[in-house]
């Protein structure tokens, strides 16, 4: 998936920080359920990459695979945690086995967040073309 974005900020670290243009918001017709309006976020390129300013247009490439794969482990590992933690419990109380579960998923988000912490560099999205006007 190719978006075309604008940065706001340029990091030492061969990354920059971009938003989504307002203009781009208004032709989108999934703007309503947008949860990208008003906010940036990260993306990396080469070290080869010509000069990057802020307030240039970038065109940046999300692997499907990638976002796929964030979603899956974002969702998919608390609710998995759910029935490991309410079977930790056999004997107990129901309501036990039920709180339980429901700290399954705390743990699970808890520890979705960890690894994304200390892996967002490898998620981040890659800066492919720079637009001139």
């Amino acid at each position: 998936m190719v978006e075309i974005v604008e940065v706001i900020k340029i990091n030492n670290d061969n990354s920059v920080e971009v938003a989504c243009p307002a203009t781009v918001c208004k032709g989108c017709s999934g703007s309503m359920f947008c949860n990208i309006k008003g906010k940036t976020f990260s993306a990396k390129f080469d070290k080869d990459f010509e000069k990057i300013n802020i307030g240039d247009k970038l065109k940046i490439y999300l692997p499907p695979a990638r976002t796929i794969s964030t979603s899956f482990i974002t969702l998919m590992i608390p609710l998995l945690m759910f029935p490991i933690f309410f079977m930790l419990f056999p004997s107990s109380k129901e309501a036990y086995k039920f709180l339980a579960g429901i700290s399954g998923i705390i743990i699970g988000f808890i520890g979705v967040g960890i690894y994304f912490y200390f892996s967002k560099s490898k998620y981040y999205p890659k800066v492919i073309e720079k637009i001139t006007d």
